[in-house]
């Protein structure tokens, strides 16, 4: 297979990317096919039940056979943007290997190559093959040069600007059709180096000039104008008629003013600008605020963090320079003189500094004179206590740019009481949370559920919550440093990480109950980014301070979320963690939901206890008269069945499970049952019923909204 043969695959759950796949119909080797479009492994003609993840992991191995496949790219394509464990693949590789045992041919499959990862040893043809897609790439404007001989108040930069090229030519051509912008964003993203930059690469646009206004220093309101006019040279002599002085001063000039640092004085700054732009018609006005001005016509970029890597992605020094958090750190440090260079073996320390302070380039220039007195890795573990460590910027720099601490706090103390109380409860979220789930969690009587809302955007519109948009569903977060700082100011800390908790608990298990008749897309679109905060309310749970009830029901009402984002090493860690804490108080509905995952999600297939606790459950709802939870349980014991020997013990609980839960309609624990009882027959050689009971299977599938991508067994 040669790499023209490879290009960028989705996988059928929509979170993570494939980074290679072959470009064919079917790829086949041994009595098996592997059916590439329809995410489908054939033996003998028949589907053969195999997770989602575990399909990704043959799919990567099968598509660059005979060659070795790191674990860390397993990991990276396998499970992009997801933290997971190495043992996570040994999981996934066991499963395979029990699935291509079943061919019964005798041949070797799968090669470990100790320490470093695995080969697909297997002879691999491909039976017909798709045209190759192709890449595009785009390419950036750079910035013009700036003609020097027009007048400017520009100040001189001392240092590159780097990784805004895209922001940056944006803004120029948001200048050329727009006469008012305004730049918002977190503090400290870098608004004002922005606009100064900007405003050098169009100063040939402006022939009066360039101009920067600093309204930073302002702690009374009305002085904005006066700001203004003493950078314009405009005498306003009469206070009480300022504006209109300013205005009739520059109704003919063509000139770009950079109104710098408004939201302290929003109001004022705008209007102030709302007046400049209804009578100077040759007058552009570029802003920097921490929200915009609301005014008409004005247009809005808000600037962005810098890109930095996931904590899943390896580095290395070569890999690291493409994110421009890490090429701003590298450049800053060697700029200290202490021969520091981004080489392989510090590439994960500085990548994760740059993380963890989520992009932002002044908490990272803030970080970097650290090195004089600390190893990059000290540096890296040290985050814990940012607010301590980041201390010491420039000079001559705002007092509030000169810690971390004190940048956050300006924006802090320009908020009401009430947007305070939310920012606070705000820190209890791990990741980032859905509006309804907000409102369910803060709102107390300090904070109604109607208030939620709308203090909720005013906090986005300051810069200190972001918005995630590309969600099924408009999702909310803190940066982390928000985050921290947050969370010291939060009251009832205790008692918003039990609202917090208690919280999950109920929506995860509203998820469970949907997803057994919605389609698998859809599904973890809503519901696959609360896993942080699964995560976060199961630390709190089982934690010294938190609540073991409400761990258990976390864990009871997480399997299938676990189960779908394939991370099956911390599912066991949970569902270890909760068994051990179960007692004789412990509801009996409680253990038995407990025990509820489906097959190989927490014990292995052949482990014996894994059918004892799934039977263990599959009582526990027979005494409820919960017929489909029974059968759901069956479902496990019976494919844990599905061994040598034991097929037949198997296929007779799996026909007990259809039986119970047919009556409920279109479900995927139905379909799920019947694509194990086509694997029953295929064991037993009758390949005619099991075609038959395959093509039940998919009919499920397809009425409840399912691509046969997502599905394997389908």
């Amino acid at each position: 297979m040669q790499p023209a043969d490879v290009a960028v695959y989705r996988t059928a759950n929509g979170l993570t990317a494939l980074g290679v796949t072959l470009m064919t119909e079917a790829l086949v080797f041994g009595p098996f096919r592997l059916l590439v479009a329809r995410r489908e492994l054939l033996a003998h003609g028949v589907p053969v039940t195999l997770g989602q993840r575990a399909f990704d992991v043959l799919l990567l191995l099968v598509s660059r056979h005979g060659q070795l496949v790191t674990k860390d790219e397993l990991m990276a394509e396998v499970w992009p943007g997801v933290v997971v464990e190495e043992n996570n693949i040994q999981v996934h590789v066991s499963a395979l290997r029990k699935v291509l045992s079943t061919a019964g041919d005798g041949g070797r499959y799968l090669l470990t190559v100790a320490g470093r990862g695995y080969r697909f040893v297997a002879p691999v043809e491909r039976e017909s093959a798709a045209p190759p897609g192709t890449l595009a790439a785009s390419v950036l404007d750079q910035p013009g040069t700036a003609a020097p001989a027009t007048p400017n108040n520009l100040p001189q930069q001392l240092t590159s600007l780097i990784g805004r090229e895209e922001v940056l030519g944006d803004i120029k051509a948001r200048l050329n059709s727009h006469r008012l912008l305004t730049l918002t964003g977190s503090g400290g993203v870098g608004k004002t180096r922005l606009a100064i930059e900007a405003g050098g690469t169009v100063l040939d646009h402006y022939p009066d000039g360039v101009w920067l206004a600093e309204l930073a220093p302002l702690s009374d309101a009305q002085l904005v104008t006066s700001i203004i006019g003493d950078v314009l040279g405009v005498s306003l002599s009469v206070p009480t008629a300022a504006i209109e002085t300013l205005a009739s001063a520059l109704k003919d000039k063509q000139l770009l003013l950079i109104i710098d640092n408004c939201e302290h004085v929003i109001a004022e700054a705008a209007r102030v600008a709302e007046a400049l732009i209804r009578n100077c018609p040759r007058v552009s006005i570029l802003a920097s605020s921490r929200e915009r001005l609301a005014i008409q016509g004005e247009s809005v970029i808000r600037v962005p963090s810098l890109p930095t890597p996931q904590e899943s992605v390896a580095l290395t020094a070569a890999s690291g320079r493409e994110y421009a958090a890490v090429r701003l750190f590298a450049e800053r440090a060697s700029a200290l003189g202490l021969g520091f260079s981004i080489s392989d073996e510090n590439a994960a320390a500085v990548g994760s500094i740059c993380r963890r302070l989520d992009g932002i380039p002044l908490a990272i220039e803030l970080a970097v004179p650290r090195l004089k007195v600390l190893s990059v890795q000290q540096l890296a573990r040290g985050l814990d206590e940012r607010f301590r460590l980041l201390t010491g910027g420039s000079r001559t720099a705002l007092p509030r740019q000169q810690t971390l601490h004190a940048l956050i706090d300006w924006s802090y103390g320009l908020l009401s009481d009430a947007e305070k109380v939310l920012l606070g409860r705000l820190s209890v979220f791990s990741g980032s949370a859905t509006l309804a789930s907000i409102r369910t969690v803060v709102a107390t009587v300090e904070i109604s559920p109607e208030q939620v809302g709308d203090l909720l955007f005013s906090l986005v519109e300051k810069s200190l919550v972001h918005t995630d948009l590309t969600a099924s569903e408009t999702r909310y977060r803190l940066l982390e440093s928000t985050r921290c700082y947050a969370y010291e100011k939060l009251a009832d800390a205790q008692g918003m990480r039990q609202r917090h908790a208690e919280h999950f608990a109920t929506r995860l298990g509203q998820a469970t109950a949907e997803w057994e008749r919605t389609a698998t897309r859809p599904w973890i679109a809503l519901y696959g980014a609360d896993i942080d905060n699964l995560r976060g309310a199961l630390e709190w749970a089982f934690g010294p301070d938190g609540d073991i009830t409400v761990g258990l029901d976390l864990v009871a009402h997480s399997h299938v979320l676990w189960a779908e984002l394939g991370l099956m090493l911390e599912h066991r860690r949970w569902v270890t963690e909760a068994l051990s804490k179960i007692g004789k108080k412990t509801p009996a509905e409680v253990a038995a939901r407990l025990l509820s995952w489906q097959a190989g999600d927490v014990r292995e297939l052949d482990d014996p206890a894994d059918y004892k606790e799934a039977m263990r459950a599959a009582i526990t709802y027979r005494k409820r008269a919960d017929g489909f939870h029974e059968g759901r349980t069956l479902l496990r014991a019976g494919t844990a069945r599905l061994l040598p020997g034991r097929v037949e013990e198997g296929e007779r609980l799996l026909r007990k499970c259809r039986a119970l839960v047919q009556p409920f309609g279109a479900t995927k624990t139905l379909g799920r049952c019947l694509s194990a009882l086509a694997s029953a027959r295929l064991f037993a050689g009758d390949l005619p019923q099991a075609r038959l009971l395959h093509d039940e299977a998919v009919r499920i599938y397809r009425e409840l909204g399912e691509s046969l991508e997502d599905y394997p067994n389908s």
